[in-house]
């Protein structure tokens, strides 16, 4: 079964739409939107191997010329350690797919 990851903008979309949600969050994501605590998601939390990861994967953005929010490489290291999709609308995303074949998102139309 695949595992889902649900970053601020489409948690923030789900609740506006009083939708309800099975899989997982960041605790930044908490941070972001505590609403969030409402939903029925599992919050994960992040490892050192996370950090390190994040700290790698900010390089390789600043090498190409597209580094992203801090928080949103920490979100997209968690993801691509715990093998899961991320649920976003947030375009920019985008460049760690550039960087890394194994990550994967779904871009939703949240507004």
């Amino acid at each position: 079964m695949e595992k889902i990851l649900y970053d601020t903008c489409s948690l923030i979309n789900a609740y506006k739409q009083r939708k309800q949600l099975a899989g997982y969050t960041t605790i930044f994501n908490v941070v972001e939107f505590p609403k969030v605590l409402e939903f029925k998601i599992t919050v994960i939390y992040p490892s050192k191997s996370d950090y390190n990861l994040a700290v790698k994967l900010s390089k390789d953005l600043l090498r190409i010329g597209k580094p992203i929010p801090a928080i949103d490489v920490m979100v997209a290291a968690m993801a691509l350690n715990m093998e899961m999709k991320l649920v976003t609308s947030d375009s920019h995303f985008a460049a760690i797919e550039e960087i890394r074949a194994d990550f994967y998102c779904l871009y939703t139309n949240d507004s």
